[in-house]
């Protein structure tokens, strides 16, 4: 059942983005802008080391982009 909430939720947000996207509602992204990155995962049983690899990517992200291009 959690998971046919959880696919709702996140069909209905993809849904609403485009929605405004498509009536004009966001700006363009411009390379002087930050970057927004979402990093999603499966944190949960038998998966040992999923935090250290979160930690791993967001280090790797900053390093390439620069600290003053990203924010977490």
């Amino acid at each position: 059942m959690m998971d046919f909430v959880l696919e709702a939720w996140v069909s209905a947000n993809i849904e609403r983005a485009k929605a405004r996207w498509m009536l004009g509602g966001n700006k363009s992204w411009q390379p002087s802008d930050k970057l927004k990155l979402l990093f999603a995962g499966y944190n949960g049983t038998r998966n040992m080391g999923s935090d250290v690899r979160v930690d791993e990517m967001l280090r790797q992200i900053r390093h390439i982009l620069g600290p003053d291009r990203v924010e977490f």
